[in-house]
């Protein structure tokens, strides 16, 4: 079943109206001659296929962070950094965000050399806006938090949530939101069952692995799927981690692109308002879409209309693991970051 239009939660449009509820705070931003780093490495023409396109995501992501940065009022300087940096240089390039009076959140685009990794907890723990640092300011990572103000509104009569993805950075942080609301998530990852996930009234992916949840996953009583997937295709277009065949299940679902994306820009764009202007700032609420919970009778007819056979056989997913690929992607599934995640 190929995608629909009446079942797609624009992200673009919850970003659109954040910015337009915060546009008061652009003007006092400005005045304040605050700036934001970002700092994005690039793929060398050699690297594994997999490394380029996540590095390809890295640069629309930061891309995207420079046009909702400067349009609350902050300066962004966009650090692009080639391949072959040394620890030395990168590590310096952060020192010196760090030092900065000026630069009030500074951020690293996944995906970032094993050699260079460490360096990355070097960031100050004010700065760290997007929780890259075990001290940071921040709980969980802005694609986390984003996840879950798409849920919550889905997710007020205690339904089942499966996560796919919940040991990678993202998914961990996706995990603490939802126990922190009392939810006791089903977790999954690569390699387990995957089909587990048809039991669920929630499915949330995080994988960047595109088109590993397909009709013998998805079922029409799923009032929600969150698609946090972004892989550009070298062919042109991107990849989430649910397949077109069927993303018109579910009653409801994130599109890839224009879905987690932008919403993990709104957050964003809260935590540095809420940093700068007013740390007593009220987070932005998203009012979610109407769903029939799985018990109703519109639901069961339609779940029996769309019924797909489960396969016999389901094959273990993976990746090939290369030394540079960072920990949170080593036998499992990573953190978009940006990243494989979506836009």
């Amino acid at each position: 079943m190929s995608a629909r239009a009446d079942n797609l939660i624009s992200g673009r449009q919850i970003l659109r109206t954040v910015h337009d509820l915060y546009a008061g705070y652009r003007e006092p931003m400005a005045t304040l001659g605050k700036r934001a780093t970002v700092i994005r490495i690039e793929a060398a023409a050699h690297d594994p296929v997999d490394w380029q396109a996540r590095a390809n995501a890295s640069r629309i992501s930061a891309e995207q962070k420079v046009a909702n940065f400067t349009r609350i009022g902050l300066d962004v300087n966009h650090l692009v950094l080639p391949a072959h940096v040394t620890p030395a240089q990168f590590a310096a390039a952060i020192e010196r965000a760090n030092a900065d009076p000026t630069v009030t959140a500074i951020i690293v685009q996944q995906p970032v050399r094993s050699r260079l990794r460490q360096f990355v907890q070097d960031i100050t723990a004010q700065k760290d806006i997007d929780a890259l640092t075990g001290g940071s300011d921040q709980q969980v990572c802005a694609t986390a938090e984003g996840i879950w103000r798409v849920v919550q509104p889905f997710s007020r009569d205690a339904p089942t949530i499966a996560v796919v993805g919940a040991r990678g950075f993202v998914g961990q942080g996706v995990v603490s939101r939802l126990a922190e609301h009392g939810h006791a998530p089903l977790l999954l990852d690569l390699g387990d069952d995957l089909r587990a996930v048809r039991d669920a009234d929630i499915v949330i992916s995080v994988t960047g692995s595109p088109g590993l949840l397909g009709p013998e996953h998805l079922r029409p009583h799923h009032r929600l799927v969150v698609d946090s997937g972004f892989v550009p295709l070298p062919e042109g277009g991107v990849a989430g981690d649910v397949s077109s065949t069927a993303a018109g299940i579910p009653q409801n679902i994130t599109p890839v692109p224009g879905g987690i994306g932008p919403v993990e820009m709104a957050v964003l764009v809260e935590r540095a308002i809420r940093k700068e202007l007013k740390p007593d700032l009220a987070p932005w609420q998203y009012s979610g879409r109407p769903y029939q919970p799985r018990s109703s009778p519109t639901a069961s007819a339609r779940a029996a209309a769309l019924a797909f056979p489960a396969p016999t056989q389901v094959p273990r997913q993976g990746r090939p693991q290369t030394s540079d690929r960072p920990p949170h992607l080593r036998g499992g599934l990573g953190r978009d970051g940006d990243r494989g995640h979506q836009r």
